[in-house]
């Protein structure tokens, strides 16, 4: 689902195309549903590096909790995928902001952004919009306390130019602007390509609603839930429709409540830019076990309460 006027008339023949197309299909079709977030949190990210130091500097320098709530909260009103998120990220860091409040971004603005928790409440039974909203928090918070508790990664210096703003004209700021925008775009979109493309192929190979149909509370249709939420990729906040969709033929709710924080959270693509940004894998790598083992965990509960 993507703001009213973003998706062009585009029809794909899924059911008649070659099986090799199929990959290339499912990439455009997403790309046509988020282009519009893709830009957004692009020029978010160009924003951050042009202008977030001279405001935040101090209040999202260190892996504090305070720096991580701060963090959260400007994630809070930021409707991205997880896609979306890592190119916000890759601006944070570029713009000096340390690891535990970029993290918190990156996890916060998919996971916990007030239209997801709206919307959850509207759409789904109000167990699971308590879970969404319940593990929203959790994974925001608790995904950068967890992971920077295990892993350093060192902080970027503050930019020079962030320092002496005041004095510069308009024209100038949006050169700057624009220009930090296409820095941080040519670095992400070839990886977030490469990865939807990956995922695409997934799509391809399995049926997701036949596996729905085979995912009851058992634990390893928890498990199965979780790791293939944890990998796919999906427009902001249509993990809710997917989850109601699903429950309808069939899935049982420990699966659901699985989906309903792995699928928004992280994906491969945003995990592969996260490694790529911090230049650690090792690092993407713990943040997916953290939020497999939390949709796992949230799985096993909630099928049992």
């Amino acid at each position: 689902m993507t703001p009213i006027g973003t998706r062009f008339p585009i029809v794909l023949d899924f059911h008649h195309a070659p099986q090799w197309l199929l990959p290339f299909y499912h990439t455009l079709d997403y790309l046509n549903a988020v282009w519009f977030t893709t830009i957004l949190g692009l020029f978010i990210a160009g924003a951050v590096v042009a202008f977030l130091p001279k405001m935040l500097q101090n209040r999202l320098r260190g892996n504090g909790l305070a720096q991580q709530l701060a963090g959260m909260v400007l994630g809070l009103p930021n409707m991205l995928c997880s896609c979306c998120a890592a190119g916000a990220f890759a601006g944070l860091r570029k713009a000096g902001v340390s690891f535990g409040p970029s993290l918190t971004f990156f996890v916060t603005a998919p996971a916990l952004n007030l239209v997801v928790i709206l919307l959850a409440f509207e759409r789904l039974p109000l167990k699971l919009a308590v879970a969404r909203l319940v593990l929203g928090l959790v994974a925001s918070i608790g995904a950068a306390y967890a992971v920077t508790k295990f892993i350093r990664v060192e902080d970027e210096p503050v930019p020079s130019s962030s320092r002496s703003q005041d004095d510069q004209p308009l024209d100038e700021m949006l050169r700057r602007w624009i220009g930090h925008t296409w820095d941080i775009a040519k670095a992400v979109i070839p990886l977030l390509l490469i990865g939807l493309l990956l995922i695409g192929l997934f799509k391809t190979v399995f049926s997701l609603e036949t596996i729905a149909k085979h995912l009851g509370n058992g634990f390893l249709s928890i498990a199965l839930a979780s790791a293939v939420g944890t990998i796919l990729t999906v427009p902001t906040f249509t993990e809710i429709l997917w989850v109601e969709e699903f429950m309808r033929q069939g899935m049982g709710i420990g699966p659901a409540a699985a989906l309903l924080i792995t699928l928004p959270a992280v994906s491969f693509p945003s995990l592969w830019v996260l490694g790529k940004v911090v230049k650690s894998y090792r690092t993407a790598a713990s943040l997916a076990i953290f939020i497999l083992g939390l949709g796992m965990i949230s799985g096993i509960a909630f099928a049992w309460i």
